[in-house]
């Protein structure tokens, strides 16, 4: 495991850490490139527990170090070009510098739903795919509607400083997980999406649901309403936390929960990070212009009025931009 910088009292080795420590201490030839922190990382880091996989674990921390920092933890990316001085591997098995990357003896893979479905395919163990074409497919679907629905909207909230934002997104949030459940087995089937089955969407949304409670709980007071699709969820959560292959992923909470600071402050410069700020700038335009709209198609506007009216929302700028009648 990378070197303790600044660890508080609270913080104890969790089985994730554990497991780290333990795949950390052989040079084998297969090599997880990861981070102990990264829920996308962390689905590559559940298929290769779950297949049985023996593999190194090598540590990327892909940001600057802060010793005055509780673990030492920023979300300030590296440049592309120092990683590839401090990691080498890494950056030649994913070219982007992001987390996971998998160097199955000169085979490479990278992005993580894409590293799952190859070491499905690649190792022994079980099946991490059903064997229907259409169910495949349908795993596709959702495993992606829980990147880019899901995960988006719960990181949106956390990274969003204005109250009515956060609140926005957290509506969204719980709104696609309810569509999500409403699509999964019943649970006199089994716990897992497909029942009985533990597939890639759970191997998909595990990691962020880890999140959901824990950091979200903590930084936003995220609370899961009590209705049916949520009971249903609270019932897949028992089962998946509780499965080896995702219990032993799992780090030491305040440790987690540390790392998030500076994404719920908005000070992170990761491109994730970025990426949501920018889908918040253009949320925003996009209100200010459907109000500076509303407002230009009144019959009549003086230009005084239609300032004051946007002035709290931002679109002061677009309305100087129009010509007064």
């Amino acid at each position: 495991m990378s070197k303790k910088i600044n660890w508080p009292s609270d913080w104890k080795e969790a089985a994730g850490e554990q497991t780290i420590a333990m795949r950390e201490q052989k040079e084998l030839p297969i090599k997880l490139f990861s981070s102990w922190f990264c829920p996308f990382a962390q689905r590559a880091w559940i298929a290769m527990e779950e297949k049985g996989v023996k593999y190194q674990w090598i540590e990327i921390n892909p940001y600057e170090v802060d010793p005055s920092q509780p673990g030492g933890y920023t979300k300030k990316a590296l440049p592309l070009s120092e990683k590839k001085k401090r990691f080498p591997g890494f950056v030649e098995t994913s070219p982007s510098g992001l987390v996971p990357g998998l160097d199955n003896q000169g085979e490479r893979v990278h992005d993580s739903l894409i590293v799952v479905e190859y070491i499905d395919e690649a190792f022994d163990g079980p099946a991490l795919l059903p064997s229907s074409a259409l169910l495949r497919a349908q795993q596709r679907k959702w495993s992606n509607y829980v990147t880019e629905a899901i995960q988006k909207h719960y990181y949106t909230m956390i990274i969003a400083q204005e109250k009515d934002t956060q609140e926005e997104f957290r509506g969204k949030f719980y709104d696609a997980c309810r569509h999500f459940a409403q699509h999964m087995a019943p649970v006199s089937k089994g716990p897992f999406f497909l029942g009985d089955e533990f597939s890639m969407v759970d191997i998909a949304l595990a990691p962020f649901w880890q999140r959901f409670i824990w950091v979200g709980g903590f930084y936003r007071g995220l609370e899961f309403p009590d209705d049916d699709a949520f009971t249903r969820m609270n019932v897949w959560w028992d089962a998946v936390s509780k499965r080896p292959s995702v219990a032993n992923t799992l780090v030491c909470k305040p440790r987690l929960i540390a790392s998030y600071k500076q994404y719920a402050r908005n000070e992170a410069t990761s491109n994730y990070g970025k990426m949501i700020q920018r889908n918040i700038a253009r949320h925003k335009a996009s209100k200010v212009k459907s109000i500076a709209s509303g407002l230009a198609g009144k019959a009549t506007y003086s230009r005084a009025a239609l300032i004051a009216g946007c002035a709290a929302s931002g679109a002061v700028g677009y309305i100087l931009g129009m010509k007064s009648k």
